[in-house]
C-alpha cells in the first residue's frame, strides 16, 4: 500500500454507539437486521439525517472486512483539494467529507453515499449502488497523480476469490464513479510502475473460469477511466489462498509485491512480482516452469513463515527452509529446520542469504545463527518434554553430533524459582505475554574454538517471534 501518506482519519463511532449511553434496545449490527441509529448532535446529526434520507428509511450499515478503514461511515479531511470554495472549510483549504456504506431494507444492493461539508452545512453529493454482498476494503489513494486522493472500494461477492472494484474521484464538488469489469482475490495499491501515481494491482487465484494472474490497473487521463496498460502476469496456479501480500522495496532500488501463497498440499511458496521499466512488463522470477511442465520455486516450504523485513533495513526478506544436518536413521521430529532469510537481487533475479535462523515455534522465539555456525558446522536437537533447544557441533565426516554449544530452555515460574541460576543467562525479553521464563546456558567446545559464542551474542540473537 502507499506509504508516508498523512491523511487524517476520523471514525464517527459515537454516531452509532450513543445507544450504550441512552439505553436504546432496537439497534443491531447484524447483516439481517435493520439498523436504527440513535439520535446524534451537531455535524454527526446532519450526516445521519442525510443517510436516512438517502436510504429512504431503515438501513443496515456495511463494515469493510479488510484494510485500515473498518468503519461503515468514514470521515475524511484532506488539504488542498481542488474543490469549489463553497465546500472548503473556513480557511478555504480544508475539505471534509463522509463515506457511508449501507444497504436498505427493501434492496439487496449495497450503497455508498458521499456526504460533503459545504461551508457550515453537509450535503450528499452522490449515492452509488453496487451488486456486491459486502464491503471488502476502502482505501484512499492518488491513482491519477493530481495530488488528490481517490476513494477505492472493494466489494465482496458470494465467491470469496472474485471481488469487484469501484473508484470515485472528487473534483469541483462532484463525485465521479469509475467502474471496473475486473475482479480480484487480493488488492494492492502502490506505485508499481514508478510514474508517481498509485496503481491498482489485482491478484487473482485461479478457478475454472479465471486464470491465476496479477494485473495492473492505471488511470487514463485521455479516457478518464481505469484501464489495463500492462500485459497480465501469470502467477502460480497451484496457490489456493494468499496468506501474505506485502508491497514495498524488494531490493535497494526496486519496489514490488511479495506474495506468500498456500497450496493444496499444505506448503507455502513465495512469488515476487515487479515492473521492469526498461521492458515495460511485469515479472515473476521465482516462479519457474520446468521443461517437464512442473512448477519450480526454491521458496516452497512446509513452515508457515511469511516474508517480512526481518532485519529492519526497509527491504522485504523471503524465508527459505531446509533441514539441519542429521544422520540417516535419526528421528527427524527432534531436528529443527534452518530458515535462511533471503533478499532479492533485481540485477540477476536471484535470492541471496542475509540471515540464518532456527525457529522454535512451540516456545515462540527464533535464534539468529552466528556467521561461524553456518555452512553445516552446527546442528540442533529439540527436547519437547523439557522445552529445550540444544545446539551442537556437527561432525560431517562421521555424521554425528559433537560438543554442545548452547542450550535454550523455557521454564515454568515454579521451575525457575527452584533451580540453580548461576550458570544461566536470563532471556527476559522473551517473557512478555507468556507465563514462562527463558534462559540459556553456554557450553564451551575446545575441539573447534571458533564456534564458541558469547553471552552478548546469545542475548542479541534470541528474538521473540511476537516482536517481529
Amino acid at each position: 500500500m502507499k506509504q508516508n501518506k498523512k491523511p487524517v482519519f476520523f471514525v464517527i463511532l459515537s454516531v452509532f454507539c450513543l445507544m450504550l449511553l441512552s439505553g436504546c434496545s432496537d439497534i443491531s449490527f447484524g447483516d439481517n437486521t435493520i439498523l436504527r441509529p440513535p439520535r446524534a448532535t451537531g455535524d454527526k446529526a446532519e450526516i445521519q439525517d442525510i443517510i436516512n434520507e438517502e436510504a429512504g428509511g431503515s438501513y443496515n450499515l456495511k463494515y469493510p472486512q479488510n484494510g485500515e478503514n473498518r468503519s461503515a461511515v468514514i470521515m475524511r479531511e484532506l488539504e488542498n483539494q481542488n474543490l469549489s470554495s463553497a465546500s472548503a472549510g473556513n480557511n478555504g483549504s480544508i475539505t471534509e467529507y463522509a463515506v457511508a456504506l449501507y444497504s436498505t431494507e427493501n434492496d439487496s444492493k449495497l450503497n455508498v453515499s458521499f456526504v460533503m461539508c459545504e461551508g457550515d452545512k453537509w450535503k450528499c453529493e452522490g449515492t452509488f449502488t453496487n451488486s456486491g454482498t459486502g464491503v471488502d476494503c476502502v482505501t484512499f489513494d492518488d491513482i491519477d497523480g493530481n495530488g488528490i486522493d481517490e476513494i477505492i472500494i472493494g466489494w465482496s461477492t458470494y465467491d470469496v476469490n472474485r471481488k469487484m472494484l469501484s473508484a470515485y474521484s472528487i473534483e469541483n464538488n462532484t463525485i465521479q464513479e469509475m467502474k471496473l469489469e475486473e475482479t480480484y482475490s487480493s488488492l494492492v495499491v502502490t506505485d508499481m510502475t514508478g510514474d508517481n501515481a498509485d496503481d491498482l494491482v489485482l491478484l487473482s487465484i485461479s478457478s475454472t473460469k479465471y486464470p491465476s494472474q496479477a494485473k495492473i490497473i492505471q488511470y487514463s487521463g485521455k479516457e478518464k477511466s481505469l484501464i489495463s496498460k500492462v500485459d497480465p502476469l501469470e502467477l502460480d496456479s497451484e496457490v489456493t489462498e494468499f496468506s501474505g501480500v506485502t508491497a514495498g522495496k524488494i531490493d535497494k532500488s526496486v519496489n514490488g509485491i511479495v506474495i506468500d501463497g498456500k497450496k493444496s498440499g499444505g506448503t507455502i511458496s513465495t512469488q515476487i512480482i515487479y515492473y521492469d521499466e526498461e521492458l515495460g512488463v511485469l515479472k515473476n522470477p521465482l516462479y519457474v516452469i520446468t521443461d517437464d511442465g512442473k512448477i519450480s520455486n526454491e521458496t516452497t516450504r512446509k513452515d508457515s513463515l511469511i516474508s517480512r523485513d526481518i532485519d529492519g533495513d526497509g527491504i522485504i526478506e523471503v524465508p527459505v527452509v531446509n533441514p539441519m544436518s542429521a544422520s540417516p536413521d535419526e528421528d527427524v521430529s527432534n531436528i529443527c529446520n534452518i530458515t535462511s532469510w533471503k533478499k532479492f537481487s533485481s540485477d540477476d533475479e536471484t535470492l541471496y542469504t542475509t540471515m540464518n535462523t532456527v525457529v522454535n515455534y512451540n516456545d515462540g522465539y527464533y535464534f539468529i545463527m552466528p556467521k561461524a555456525w553456518n555452512n553445516g558446522l552446527v546442528s540442533t536437537r529439540m527436547n519437547a518434554d523439557k522445552r529445550q533447544l540444544t545446539f551442537y557441533v556437527w561432525n560431517s565426516g562421521t555424521m554425528t553430533l559433537g560438543d554442545k554449544l548452547l542450550v535454550i530452555t523455557r521454564y515454568t515460574p515454579d521451575e525457575w524459582q527452584n533451580i540453580d541460576k548461576r550458570s544461566l543467562i536470563d532471556l527476559s525479553d522473551l517473557n512478555s505475554g507468556v507465563n514462562a521464563v527463558f534462559a540459556a546456558q553456554i557450553c564451551k567446545t575446545y575441539a573447534q574454538d571458533s564456534l564458541n559464542i558469547t553471552e552478548k551474542e546469545v542475548k542479541s540473537n534470541t528474538v521473540a517471534i511476537a516482536n517481529n
